[in-house]
Protein backbone atom coordinates (compact mmCIF):
# COMPACT_ATOMS: atom_id res chain seq x y z
CA UNK A 1 0.00 0.00 0.00
CA UNK A 2 3.21 2.26 0.70
CA UNK A 3 4.46 1.97 -2.35
CA UNK A 4 1.57 2.22 -4.29
CA UNK A 5 1.09 5.07 -2.72
CA UNK A 6 4.65 6.72 -3.65
CA UNK A 7 4.24 5.55 -7.01
CA UNK A 8 0.85 7.97 -7.53
CA UNK A 9 2.63 11.04 -5.65
CA UNK A 10 5.73 10.48 -8.07
CA UNK A 11 3.04 10.35 -11.16
CA UNK A 12 1.45 13.84 -10.01
CA UNK A 13 4.09 15.00 -9.45
CA UNK A 14 5.43 14.35 -12.94
CA UNK A 15 2.08 15.63 -13.94
CA UNK A 16 2.55 18.95 -12.33
CA UNK A 17 5.93 19.17 -14.08
CA UNK A 18 4.80 19.18 -17.51
CA UNK A 19 2.10 21.47 -16.97
CA UNK A 20 4.41 24.38 -16.67
CA UNK A 21 6.03 24.64 -20.09
CA UNK A 22 2.33 25.27 -21.33
CA UNK A 23 1.36 28.18 -18.89
CA UNK A 24 4.66 29.98 -19.40
CA UNK A 25 3.86 31.37 -23.04
CA UNK A 26 0.89 33.51 -21.12
CA UNK A 27 3.42 36.31 -20.57
CA UNK A 28 4.32 36.58 -24.27
CA UNK A 29 1.76 39.93 -24.86
CA UNK A 30 1.70 42.30 -27.77
CA UNK A 31 -0.11 45.68 -28.62
CA UNK A 32 -0.96 47.60 -32.09
CA UNK A 33 -1.80 51.15 -32.41
CA UNK A 34 -5.16 51.91 -32.25
CA UNK A 35 -7.84 54.82 -33.91
CA UNK A 36 -7.10 56.68 -30.55
CA UNK A 37 -2.75 56.76 -31.36
CA UNK A 38 -2.77 54.95 -28.06
CA UNK A 39 -1.34 51.27 -27.65
CA UNK A 40 -4.53 48.66 -28.35
CA UNK A 41 -4.18 45.06 -26.47
CA UNK A 42 -3.95 42.36 -28.75
CA UNK A 43 -5.26 38.51 -28.11
CA UNK A 44 -3.52 35.91 -29.22
CA UNK A 45 -6.34 34.38 -31.83
CA UNK A 46 -8.61 37.28 -31.69
CA UNK A 47 -8.04 39.45 -34.38
CA UNK A 48 -8.59 43.39 -33.52
CA UNK A 49 -10.58 45.97 -35.83
CA UNK A 50 -8.64 49.43 -36.35
CA UNK A 51 -9.03 51.87 -38.67
CA UNK A 52 -5.46 53.30 -38.32
CA UNK A 53 -3.27 53.30 -41.16
CA UNK A 54 -0.14 54.24 -39.51
CA UNK A 55 0.47 51.88 -36.57
CA UNK A 56 3.28 50.48 -34.56
CA UNK A 57 3.71 46.75 -33.13
CA UNK A 58 5.28 45.95 -30.01
CA UNK A 59 5.62 42.21 -28.74
CA UNK A 60 6.45 41.74 -24.63
CA UNK A 61 8.63 38.45 -24.13
CA UNK A 62 9.66 37.67 -20.57
CA UNK A 63 12.86 35.82 -19.97
CA UNK A 64 11.05 32.67 -18.78
CA UNK A 65 9.13 32.54 -21.78
CA UNK A 66 12.39 32.14 -24.44
CA UNK A 67 16.09 32.23 -24.59
CA UNK A 68 15.49 34.80 -27.67
CA UNK A 69 12.47 36.17 -30.25
CA UNK A 70 12.10 37.38 -33.46
CA UNK A 71 9.23 39.50 -34.39
CA UNK A 72 7.30 39.41 -38.12
CA UNK A 73 4.91 41.00 -39.57
CA UNK A 74 2.55 40.33 -42.36
CA UNK A 75 0.56 42.05 -44.40
CA UNK A 76 -2.89 41.12 -46.03
CA UNK A 77 -1.66 40.66 -49.08
CA UNK A 78 0.61 38.04 -47.98
CA UNK A 79 3.72 39.85 -47.74
CA UNK A 80 6.14 41.25 -44.76
CA UNK A 81 4.41 44.83 -44.00
CA UNK A 82 7.46 45.72 -41.66
CA UNK A 83 11.60 44.34 -41.37
CA UNK A 84 11.77 41.60 -39.25
CA UNK A 85 13.11 42.78 -35.36
CA UNK A 86 17.16 41.18 -35.21
CA UNK A 87 17.25 37.93 -32.16
CA UNK A 88 16.25 39.88 -29.07
CA UNK A 89 17.72 38.46 -25.82
CA UNK A 90 14.59 39.20 -23.05
CA UNK A 91 17.19 39.37 -20.89
CA UNK A 92 18.24 42.63 -22.19
CA UNK A 93 15.17 43.79 -24.41
CA UNK A 94 12.38 41.96 -23.05
CA UNK A 95 10.43 44.77 -25.39
CA UNK A 96 10.37 45.94 -28.93
CA UNK A 97 8.30 47.85 -31.65
CA UNK A 98 7.86 47.29 -35.37
CA UNK A 99 6.48 50.23 -37.53
CA UNK A 100 4.18 48.66 -39.89
CA UNK A 101 3.20 49.92 -43.81
CA UNK A 102 -0.29 49.67 -44.68
CA UNK A 103 -0.58 47.61 -47.38
CA UNK A 104 -4.31 47.81 -48.00
CA UNK A 105 -7.14 47.04 -45.99
CA UNK A 106 -7.25 43.63 -44.67
CA UNK A 107 -5.38 41.16 -41.79
CA UNK A 108 -2.23 42.00 -40.55
CA UNK A 109 -0.23 39.05 -38.64
CA UNK A 110 1.95 40.17 -35.89
CA UNK A 111 4.13 36.70 -35.25
CA UNK A 112 6.65 36.59 -32.42
CA UNK A 113 8.95 33.83 -32.34
CA UNK A 114 10.08 31.95 -29.64
CA UNK A 115 13.62 30.09 -29.12
CA UNK A 116 15.01 27.88 -26.76
CA UNK A 117 18.70 29.12 -26.96
CA UNK A 118 20.39 33.01 -26.98
CA UNK A 119 20.71 33.17 -30.37
CA UNK A 120 17.19 32.34 -32.52
CA UNK A 121 18.46 29.00 -33.70
CA UNK A 122 16.44 26.55 -32.17
CA UNK A 123 12.73 26.93 -32.44
CA UNK A 124 10.39 26.77 -29.48
CA UNK A 125 6.76 27.93 -30.58
CA UNK A 126 5.09 30.90 -32.03
CA UNK A 127 2.77 33.04 -30.39
CA UNK A 128 0.07 34.71 -33.30
CA UNK A 129 -1.82 38.05 -32.70
CA UNK A 130 -3.28 40.12 -35.05
CA UNK A 131 -5.82 42.73 -36.11
CA UNK A 132 -8.21 43.93 -39.59
CA UNK A 133 -7.73 47.26 -40.52
CA UNK A 134 -10.79 48.71 -42.20
CA UNK A 135 -9.48 51.94 -42.80
CA UNK A 136 -12.12 54.40 -45.43
CA UNK A 137 -12.92 57.77 -45.58
CA UNK A 138 -16.60 59.57 -46.47
CA UNK A 139 -17.62 62.59 -48.30
CA UNK A 140 -21.23 64.31 -47.43
CA UNK A 141 -23.68 65.22 -50.19
CA UNK A 142 -23.63 68.72 -50.64
CA UNK A 143 -27.02 70.65 -51.72
CA UNK A 144 -28.04 69.86 -55.14
CA UNK A 145 -27.51 72.71 -56.90
CA UNK A 146 -25.11 75.35 -55.97
CA UNK A 147 -23.80 78.63 -57.78
CA UNK A 148 -20.38 78.65 -60.15
CA UNK A 149 -19.93 82.24 -58.83
CA UNK A 150 -22.28 85.17 -56.68
CA UNK A 151 -24.32 87.87 -59.19
CA UNK A 152 -21.97 90.20 -60.94
CA UNK A 153 -18.89 88.81 -59.40
CA UNK A 154 -15.92 87.67 -61.72
CA UNK A 155 -14.53 85.55 -58.54
CA UNK A 156 -15.51 81.60 -58.41
CA UNK A 157 -17.21 80.23 -55.55
CA UNK A 158 -15.05 77.38 -53.52
CA UNK A 159 -17.57 74.32 -52.88
CA UNK A 160 -16.98 73.08 -49.58
CA UNK A 161 -18.81 69.66 -48.87
CA UNK A 162 -18.17 68.04 -45.12
CA UNK A 163 -15.26 65.28 -45.06
CA UNK A 164 -15.02 62.54 -42.53
CA UNK A 165 -10.98 61.55 -42.98
CA UNK A 166 -9.28 58.11 -41.20
CA UNK A 167 -6.91 57.88 -38.57
CA UNK A 168 -3.30 57.91 -39.88
CA UNK A 169 -4.01 58.66 -42.98
CA UNK A 170 -1.38 61.09 -44.08
CA UNK A 171 -2.29 62.75 -47.04
CA UNK A 172 -6.14 62.09 -49.32
CA UNK A 173 -7.04 61.90 -52.77
CA UNK A 174 -9.89 63.81 -54.10
CA UNK A 175 -10.61 63.91 -57.50
CA UNK A 176 -13.85 65.94 -59.55
CA UNK A 177 -14.73 66.31 -62.95
CA UNK A 178 -17.78 67.25 -65.07
CA UNK A 179 -19.59 64.94 -66.98
CA UNK A 180 -17.44 61.79 -65.23
CA UNK A 181 -17.60 57.99 -65.89
CA UNK A 182 -17.49 56.03 -62.32
CA UNK A 183 -14.93 52.96 -63.07
CA UNK A 184 -14.73 49.62 -61.42
CA UNK A 185 -12.90 50.59 -58.81
CA UNK A 186 -14.91 53.48 -57.75
CA UNK A 187 -11.94 55.93 -59.57
CA UNK A 188 -13.67 58.74 -62.20
CA UNK A 189 -12.51 58.90 -65.80
CA UNK A 190 -13.09 61.90 -67.43
CA UNK A 191 -10.56 63.96 -69.86
CA UNK A 192 -10.90 66.83 -67.66
CA UNK A 193 -10.40 65.35 -63.91
CA UNK A 194 -8.99 67.66 -61.76
CA UNK A 195 -7.80 67.62 -58.28
CA UNK A 196 -9.77 68.81 -55.21
CA UNK A 197 -8.06 69.78 -51.62
CA UNK A 198 -8.98 68.88 -47.63
CA UNK A 199 -9.17 73.17 -46.54
CA UNK A 200 -7.32 72.82 -43.19
CA UNK A 201 -8.75 75.65 -42.03
CA UNK A 202 -12.13 73.85 -42.11
CA UNK A 203 -11.68 70.11 -42.50
CA UNK A 204 -13.58 69.85 -45.65
CA UNK A 205 -13.26 69.08 -49.27
CA UNK A 206 -12.67 72.04 -51.35
CA UNK A 207 -13.33 72.18 -55.17
CA UNK A 208 -13.66 74.99 -57.09
CA UNK A 209 -15.17 75.60 -61.03
CA UNK A 210 -16.68 78.15 -62.93
CA UNK A 211 -18.10 75.77 -65.55
CA UNK A 212 -21.46 75.32 -65.23
CA UNK A 213 -22.53 71.37 -65.30
CA UNK A 214 -22.91 68.48 -63.31
CA UNK A 215 -19.99 66.75 -61.33
CA UNK A 216 -18.76 64.19 -59.53
CA UNK A 217 -16.35 64.18 -56.71
CA UNK A 218 -14.57 60.80 -54.78
CA UNK A 219 -12.23 60.70 -52.41
CA UNK A 220 -9.64 58.01 -51.04
CA UNK A 221 -6.66 57.99 -47.92
CA UNK A 222 -3.52 57.19 -49.07
CA UNK A 223 -0.57 56.10 -47.31
CA UNK A 224 2.89 54.86 -49.29
CA UNK A 225 1.66 53.33 -52.61
CA UNK A 226 -1.65 51.77 -51.27
CA UNK A 227 -5.20 53.65 -50.64
CA UNK A 228 -8.21 52.97 -49.08
CA UNK A 229 -11.74 52.59 -51.51
CA UNK A 230 -12.63 55.23 -53.09
CA UNK A 231 -15.97 57.11 -51.46
CA UNK A 232 -19.21 56.07 -53.15
CA UNK A 233 -19.34 58.97 -55.85
CA UNK A 234 -21.59 62.35 -54.92
CA UNK A 235 -23.02 64.11 -57.72
CA UNK A 236 -23.53 67.86 -57.54
CA UNK A 237 -24.92 70.46 -60.45
CA UNK A 238 -23.18 73.79 -60.60
CA UNK A 239 -25.02 76.51 -62.64
CA UNK A 240 -24.24 80.26 -62.63
CA UNK A 241 -26.60 82.80 -61.54
CA UNK A 242 -28.64 85.00 -64.22
CA UNK A 243 -27.21 88.24 -64.23
CA UNK A 244 -26.01 91.01 -67.16
CA UNK A 245 -22.56 91.50 -68.01
CA UNK A 246 -23.08 94.61 -69.87
CA UNK A 247 -26.20 96.62 -71.72
CA UNK A 248 -26.31 99.21 -74.25
CA UNK A 249 -28.90 101.23 -76.51
CA UNK A 250 -27.33 101.05 -79.92
CA UNK A 251 -30.51 102.95 -81.46
CA UNK A 252 -31.57 105.40 -78.67
CA UNK A 253 -33.86 108.02 -80.68
CA UNK A 254 -37.10 107.89 -79.79
CA UNK A 255 -39.69 106.94 -79.90
CA UNK A 256 -38.99 103.43 -80.99
CA UNK A 257 -35.56 101.91 -78.90
CA UNK A 258 -33.67 98.99 -78.60
CA UNK A 259 -32.05 97.58 -76.00
CA UNK A 260 -28.92 95.13 -76.50
CA UNK A 261 -27.67 92.81 -73.53
CA UNK A 262 -24.91 90.18 -72.77
CA UNK A 263 -25.78 87.92 -70.13
CA UNK A 264 -22.82 86.90 -67.86
CA UNK A 265 -23.25 83.49 -68.66
CA UNK A 266 -22.83 82.26 -72.17
CA UNK A 267 -24.41 79.25 -72.10
CA UNK A 268 -27.45 80.41 -71.09
CA UNK A 269 -30.41 79.89 -73.57
CA UNK A 270 -33.93 80.58 -73.61
CA UNK A 271 -35.08 84.34 -73.55
CA UNK A 272 -34.62 87.69 -71.33
CA UNK A 273 -38.28 89.20 -70.92
CA UNK A 274 -38.18 93.16 -70.76
CA UNK A 275 -40.35 95.00 -69.35
CA UNK A 276 -41.04 98.23 -67.79
CA UNK A 277 -42.26 100.45 -64.95
CA UNK A 278 -43.01 104.46 -64.83
CA UNK A 279 -40.63 105.98 -62.25
CA UNK A 280 -37.58 105.48 -60.01
CA UNK A 281 -39.23 103.21 -57.88
CA UNK A 282 -42.45 102.10 -60.08
CA UNK A 283 -43.40 98.82 -59.71
CA UNK A 284 -46.18 98.62 -62.00
CA UNK A 285 -44.30 96.53 -64.74
CA UNK A 286 -45.98 96.10 -68.72
CA UNK A 287 -44.52 93.60 -70.81
CA UNK A 288 -42.14 95.40 -73.80
CA UNK A 289 -41.41 91.64 -75.19
CA UNK A 290 -39.16 88.86 -75.05
CA UNK A 291 -35.53 88.65 -76.67
CA UNK A 292 -33.94 85.15 -77.61
CA UNK A 293 -29.90 84.64 -76.25
CA UNK A 294 -28.17 83.77 -78.61
CA UNK A 295 -24.62 81.69 -79.20
CA UNK A 296 -23.18 84.50 -77.85
CA UNK A 297 -25.21 85.16 -75.17
CA UNK A 298 -26.69 88.31 -76.80
CA UNK A 299 -30.52 89.47 -76.50
CA UNK A 300 -31.78 92.36 -78.30
CA UNK A 301 -35.33 93.87 -78.28
CA UNK A 302 -37.12 96.64 -79.87
CA UNK A 303 -39.62 98.78 -78.07
CA UNK A 304 -41.49 101.83 -78.13
CA UNK A 305 -42.28 104.38 -75.00
CA UNK A 306 -43.60 107.92 -76.00
CA UNK A 307 -43.34 110.10 -72.86
CA UNK A 308 -40.35 111.66 -71.24
CA UNK A 309 -39.09 110.75 -67.83
CA UNK A 310 -37.53 108.13 -65.49
CA UNK A 311 -38.20 104.36 -65.75
CA UNK A 312 -37.64 101.07 -64.68
CA UNK A 313 -36.67 98.48 -66.88
CA UNK A 314 -36.82 94.93 -65.69
CA UNK A 315 -34.93 91.98 -67.38
CA UNK A 316 -36.71 88.36 -66.07
CA UNK A 317 -34.82 85.15 -66.94
CA UNK A 318 -37.46 81.72 -66.04
CA UNK A 319 -33.87 79.70 -66.09
CA UNK A 320 -32.20 77.25 -67.80
CA UNK A 321 -30.12 73.88 -67.98
CA UNK A 322 -26.77 76.50 -66.95
CA UNK A 323 -28.56 79.35 -65.55
CA UNK A 324 -30.59 79.85 -62.38
CA UNK A 325 -33.88 81.85 -62.67
CA UNK A 326 -33.48 85.37 -61.78
CA UNK A 327 -34.28 88.87 -62.80
CA UNK A 328 -31.85 92.23 -63.02
CA UNK A 329 -33.36 95.84 -62.61
CA UNK A 330 -32.16 99.24 -64.08
CA UNK A 331 -33.23 102.74 -64.21
CA UNK A 332 -33.45 104.72 -67.67
CA UNK A 333 -34.49 108.54 -68.10
CA UNK A 334 -36.41 109.19 -71.65
CA UNK A 335 -35.36 112.39 -73.65
CA UNK A 336 -36.01 112.94 -77.21
CA UNK A 337 -32.97 110.81 -76.92
CA UNK A 338 -32.75 107.92 -74.36
CA UNK A 339 -29.57 108.18 -72.05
Amino acid sequence: MKAGFKLAATLAGAALTVAVPATAGAAVTATVTGDDGNPLPLTAGVPAPIRNMDVQATGHVDPADAGSYILHVTGPDGVAASTDSPCWDPRYTNENRRFVDYRGNGAYTFTVSLFTDRNCATAKSNVTFGWNVGAFVSIAPPAATMFTRGPNSFSTITQQFNFAGNPGAPRYEIKYAKGAAVLPDGSLSSPALKDGYLDPATGKVAISSSEPGTYTVVARAVKGQYGTLWTPPVTFKLIAPFDISSRSFPDSRGPSYQVRGIVGEKTARGKVTVAIAKGKKGKKFRTLGKAKINSKGVFKLRFRVTKRGTYRLRYSFKGSANVARGTVYESIRIRRILI
